[in-house]
């Protein structure tokens, strides 16, 4: 788990945006990026959510989330978005983060869990973790 002290978590918050292009503060949480999301019943926080987190500065809990490694980046939010906030590359640049301080919250060669996964979570996640 990552522990951030409030200088770290800024400069996080920074470089989400930067990473993903997007600015989330224009969020206004209507909820339609959740509303049509196909993996929310695998996630511990709705993407409308994850949004609402990372503008209140709770980057810690984000990070920590499920939710970043179960999105499958199918755009779905992206396109009901009526902000036109891109949640999948913020989900993306999240991913980035972690993975840069050497976290992985999917393994996908757990065999035993496979049959938890849906499929497209499997073959996303096969495409954004195998370099």
């Amino acid at each position: 788990m990552l522990s951030i002290t409030e200088m770290e978590n800024h400069r996080l918050v920074e470089k989400i945006a930067l990473i993903s292009g997007e600015n989330f503060n224009k969020c206004y949480q209507c909820g339609n990026c959740s509303s049509g999301c196909p993996s929310v019943s695998m996630m511990d926080i709705l993407p409308n959510q994850i949004l609402m987190n990372l503008i209140s500065g709770n980057i810690h809990r984000v990070l920590n989330s499920k939710t970043i490694w179960v999105c499958v980046s199918c755009y779905q939010c992206a396109s009901r978005c009526p902000q036109s906030i891109d949640i999948a590359r913020i989900m993306e640049a999240l991913r980035i983060i972690n993975l840069r301080a050497n976290i992985d919250k999917l393994n996908i060669t757990d065999k035993d869990k496979l049959n938890e996964y849906p499929t497209i979570l499997m073959v996303a996640s096969m495409r954004k973790l195998t370099p």
